[in-house]
This record gives C-alpha cells, structure tokens and sequence, in this order.
C-alpha cells in the first residue's frame, strides 16, 4: 500500500540531496504577462464527493475526485511577491497543506498535526498523528496507523480514533463520504461509521504485486483505484467491482492516483503514458505518448488534464486525447503534483513555486528558493484567498504571497 508514499517520499529526499549540493536559486522574478484572479464564489457541495470550498482548499486533489482543480480561489497577481514565515512544524511535509475558514491544517514526520491561524499565525492546536489532512464538515481525517484510523474537530482539535482492525496490512488515506469513511488496505476496502468506530469489510480487491494509489478518486459511490498496472471501479455500494482496465503494455499506474472529470478518470504510468478511461464502461477512450515516466497524478481543469515530469509540464486536450502544450523551459526541477487554482497552473519543485497560464503554458510568475530559505519546498502549492501556503525542508510552512 505504501509504494507511491514511498516514492513520494524518495523523490523529496532524492531532491533534497541535490539541493545541498547545488547554488541556492535567488529571487522573485515576474513575467511580462499576469494573470486574473478569482472571486471565491465557492462550487457548492452535494453528496457524490464534492466538497463546497469557496476560498477553501479542504483536502489533497481539492476535490474527492482528484482534479487538483479549484475554478474560483484567487491568486496572488505575482508582480512583487513575499515570503511570509507561517510556523514551525517540527518535521516536514510531503503532503500539501488543507485551508478552510482561514485556518491552515499540516502534517509532519514528526507525528503532530497542527492547526494554524493564516493571519495571527498561532497554532490554534497541535496534535499527535500524520496523514495527508482531508476536510469535511467540521472534521479532519488524515492519520491511520496500526488499523487504526484517526480524525480531529477543526475548533479544538480533539481526536477521534476508530475502532482497531487487527492484522491489516497498510491503510491508506481516508476517504470521507456522507455514506461513511473509506479506507483502502492492501487486500481490501473497509468502510468505517463516524460516530461509532465501527468498521465493515466493503470488498477483497484482486491480488496484485507492487504498489497501490495513494489516494484513490471517488464519485457516486464508486472508488478509482489502482493496484499495480490494473486499474479498479469498485462500486462500495453494491458492492463489487465495475471494471477492471489494464494497458496494453502492462504499465504501472501507482505513482499517479487516479482523477475523475468530465465522465472520464485519468491516470499515468511508468511506461510514459496517460490513459483516459470511460467511467462508465472501463473502456480506454485515448492514450498520450510523454516520452518519460509519469510520477506525478493528473490534475484536470479548463479542458485540460496536466502533467508534471522532469523540468516541464504538459497539458493535454481532454476532448482530442493530444498534447496542447509542453512548458518545457519554465521549470527547474521535477514538479511534485500538478495544482490548477482558476485560471493559473501552479508546478512546485524543490527549488520554487512557478506560476502558468493554465490554457497556454506561458510562465505568469515564479518565486524561487533563496538563501534564506534552509532547503526547498517540499510538497504541491494550496491556494486560498492570494495566498500560496507550502511547506519546506527547514521545518517550517511557508506563505507566498502579494508584497
């Protein structure tokens, strides 16, 4: 269950090898184009995994179907931007931070989760437990440990813990519904009950060697998730499983959880691919050629499904299956997954945060690592209200912001 964690994991510390033996990148520097912003309007929320957000940012993916794609958050105009210190975390992170009615919720290594004021920076709650944070209503789940799953009230951080399956092997992320909490192990999909703990066996996926999606996609009901080159519809209801779709050449799919957009899910693979699957059928509908490893998971908005790799970002045309464009020269390192805020495609690397115009791949703005920045950034941007909030090998979260 752990294999894209872990190779998550691996290409942060990989990075930051390279970062202690490179020249720190300076300065904030401004295209000659910027972009609009957004008015915070909100989606609205309903119960097939859709979150209502407004300014916020509830959860990894945005969304419970893993666009990566907020329509209405504004963004900083970029044109003289800062560096704002937001607190120390006592770890790092390689999960992006969760912002909801102006508080901001990380988890570290150092096995604590905290709550943080945006403005006041006080940590409003500081709690044991660590897992990429997953609003929804006035809870945050995230840790699961030892078959045990765990979440805390947003106003005071007090921790709920489920009740223990014993002798599970790797729980994944949670997963929260209106219908119950889901949560991925190895062999199975468990469904857990908010107020009791209690928790039922849902469904025993096929057997399968190598890893499985970090964060599976959810909608209607029905789970994406990989297992090594097979990807999964697992219908919790029913329950059983849909579909199963495999490549044709067999190629892995865990580094890249799956998304769901426009009655499509989308995933990449290490035989550089990225498939377009039909939700409905489990039918492949195209596949695009990258030319490299696909380590990064889709992020859909604007027509478009983004890619990140080695110093580039692709988008490609959901409706026509081809590439629409390939910023290849405005990005210094390997992007951590792609983030699409409004109208602007937001790529973080170790080495900075860098703006594009999300239609054509044109760089708006960037801010890169500095001296004064122990160690670079460490995980995907969040959006929220002109600010971008990321954290940072130095142990600390940061805010980059309008000076």
């Amino acid at each position: 269950m752990a294999d894209r964690q872990t190779q998550t994991r691996r290409r942060w510390l990989g990075t930051c090898a390279t970062l202690a033996g490179a020249t720190a990148l300076a300065g904030c520097t401004q295209s000659e184009e910027t972009n609009g912003n957004g008015t915070g309007n909100g989606t609205g929320g309903n119960d097939d995994g859709t979150e209502a957000v407004g300014e916020d940012w509830p959860m990894y993916g945005v969304d419970l179907q893993n666009t990566a794609y907020h329509p209405t958050v504004t963004n900083p105009d970029g044109n003289e931007l800062t560096k704002r210190s937001i607190s120390a975390i006592d770890g790092r992170s390689p999960y992006p931070v969760a912002v909801a009615d102006g508080v901001v919720y990380v988890s570290s290594t150092a096995g604590k989760t905290y709550a943080i004021d945006t403005e006041t920076e006080d940590v409003l709650w500081e709690k044991e437990g660590y897992g990429s944070p997953t609003i929804h209503g006035e809870t945050v789940y995230g840790p699961t440990a030892d078959g045990l799953l765990y979440s805390y009230d947003v106003e005071t951080g007090e921790r709920w813990e489920s009740d223990e399956i014993e002798s599970v092997i790797g729980l994944g992320a949670p997963i929260p519904t209106d219908n119950g909490i889901y949560v991925a192990s190895q062999e199975e999909i468990w469904q857990f009950e908010r107020e009791t703990g209690a928790y039922t066996d849902v469904l025993t996926t096929p057997s399968f060697v190598g890893g499985s999606s970090e964060q599976p996609a959810y909608q209607d009901g029905i789970i994406y998730i990989a297992r090594s080159s097979e990807l999964h519809a697992v219908n919790v209801e029913s329950p059983e499983i849909e579909w199963t779709f495999e490549s044709d050449n067999e190629g892995i799919m865990t580094d890249s959880n799956p998304a769901v957009s426009d009655g499509l899910v989308f995933v990449g693979t290490r035989e550089h691919q990225v498939h377009a699957v039909d939700i409905e059928s489990g039918d492949e509908v195209w596949t695009v050629d990258t030319d490299s490893d696909v380590e990064t998971s889709p992020a859909v908005a604007n027509g478009f499904v983004y890619i990140g790799d080695n110093d580039r970002v692709i988008a490609i045309d959901i409706d026509e299956g081809t590439i629409e464009w390939v910023a290849d020269d405005a990005v210094s390192g390997e992007p951590y997954d792609i983030v699409v805020a409004n109208d602007v495609c937001y790529a973080t690397t170790l080495f900075g945060v860098y703006a594009l115009d999300s239609r054509s791949g044109e760089l708006d703005w960037q801010y890169t690592v500095d001296d004064s920045l122990e160690g670079g950034f460490t995980a995907s941007a969040t959006v929220s209200d002109g600010t971008v909030y990321v954290p940072a090998n130095d142990d600390t979260l940061y805010a980059i912001e309008d000076a």
